[in-house]
């Protein structure tokens, strides 16, 4: 009878122990899906403080043309380009930006493909990532976990702590044993204050020299970068024709049609746009303008591809661009 419930025993404090471990063993790949990174169309943008956001993403499409981050006030309009990827076909890529004005700024990808099909992710605000410490892997049964014997029963079981009769020392060896702790205390002290000086800046532990880190730095070359947000004079992409960002005046819709948004309002009349066929013959121009946003047929240009344009200000040139129509 003894011998069946030491069994049990051990096996009730088997099972409690594998429930208080279960919790460390799936925490570790529950960690490492939330840290998986997104694909594209996918991307994730994470608040590392500082007033920098990080904007990364996974790349699986066989060939992208252009990838251009957008940032914005607003989820669905005001997006204004920050940064075209100098690398779009690299697996792994990002970009941190530090001139946000705020932490809940809108962020979307523009990502064009082959064939001039193009693409706008959807929007996403920073996300700030909180650590959740993982719970300690050992732990110790409580004297409440441990089952009590019956009072007229043996446990056979080892691991049952062994007590053993205390014995009451006579008075000259106790004062004996005592007096070695103190000597062994003393020596103790002083080997202690001989390696450390019992001084206000110091303590008795030793600390370890701090190397300091040395920065590391990475040149960029030959990559134009910069902030949109201000409205440009005139825009030229002549110079680096492989180069392509959509204007932020007028672009193609994902409808298919041409959107028109000019840069000031209050000066709506005095803005006109001409368009050209790609080898630079006029096929019409816009004045009078009807509103501050509005669309433009795609049936007014007969035929789909490359389209240039010039967006004037009475006589001053602000903008010149070009543009794609899908057939």
């Amino acid at each position: 009878m003894s011998i069946i419930f030491a069994i049990e025993s051990i096996m009730t404090a088997i099972r409690q122990l594998i429930v208080f471990l279960l919790p460390t063993w799936l925490l570790p790949g529950l960690f490492l899906n939330m840290n998986a990174q997104d694909t594209l169309p996918q991307f994730s943008v994470k608040d590392i403080g500082g007033n920098r956001y990080v904007i990364s993403w996974v790349n699986n499409y066989t060939y992208t043309a252009q990838i251009t981050i957008q940032r914005s006030f607003d989820s669905i309009r005001g997006y204004k380009s920050i940064l075209t990827v100098p690398d779009p076909s690299a697996k792994q890529n990002g970009y941190a930006d530090a001139k946000a004005i705020n932490d809940h700024m809108f962020y979307r990808l523009y990502i064009q493909l082959e064939n001039g099909r193009y693409l706008f992710t959807a929007a996403k605000q920073p996300t700030r990532e909180v650590i959740v410490p993982a719970p300690p892997t050992t732990g110790t049964l409580t004297q409440a976990s441990i089952p009590t014997k019956p009072k007229d029963e043996k446990i056979l079981s080892t691991t049952q702590p062994v007590t053993t009769p205390v014995t009451k020392t006579p008075e000259p060896v106790a004062q004996s044993i005592l007096q070695k702790n103190e000597d062994k205390t003393n020596e103790i002290k002083k080997n202690t204050e001989e390696l450390v000086p019992d001084t206000p800046s110091t303590t008795s532990y030793s600390i370890p020299a701090i190397k300091r880190a040395e920065p590391v730095v990475y040149r960029l070359q030959n990559i134009r970068l910069g902030d949109s947000a201000k409205t440009p004079t005139a825009v030229f992409t002549k110079d680096d024709p492989n180069a392509y960002a959509p204007s932020l005046f007028v672009f193609t819709h994902p409808d298919g049609n041409i959107r028109v948004q000019v840069p000031n309002r209050a000066r709506l009349s005095r803005y006109r746009i001409k368009f050209f066929e790609p080898d630079k013959r006029l096929l019409f121009e816009l004045k009078n303008l009807p509103a501050p946003e509005f669309q433009v047929d795609k049936t007014n240009f007969l035929h789909g591809g490359w389209f240039l344009f010039e967006l004037y200000e009475d006589n001053r040139l602000l903008e010149k661009h070009k543009l794609y129509l899908d057939r």
